[in-house]
């Protein structure tokens, strides 16, 4: 539980960043490398995307929204996770 909830914190430091795409991007390719499954850093993201939503997070979503497309494919290859 503490690794899930490390991640989060992560994550929500990356939204706080000067380019948090390029930033949340990176975080995830390395939770790829490390051997996380496409389907549990999808499902981290869905979680992260709803609690903005909650909080009113507009821009914050949108971010998340365009590494989730990264994460499945939908993106320019140079782009992908």
């Amino acid at each position: 539980m503490a690794v899930e909830q490390d991640i989060f914190v992560a994550f929500h430091e990356a939204l706080r960043s000067p380019e948090p795409t390029f930033r949340l991007r990176d975080l995830v390719r390395s939770e790829l490398e490390h051997g996380v499954s496409r389907l549990e850093v999808t499902g981290q993201l869905e979680s992260l995307r709803i609690e903005l939503r909650g909080g009113g997070h507009e821009a914050a979503e949108d971010v998340v929204l365009e590494v989730l497309d990264f994460v499945s494919g939908w993106s320019s290859p140079h782009m992908r996770a």
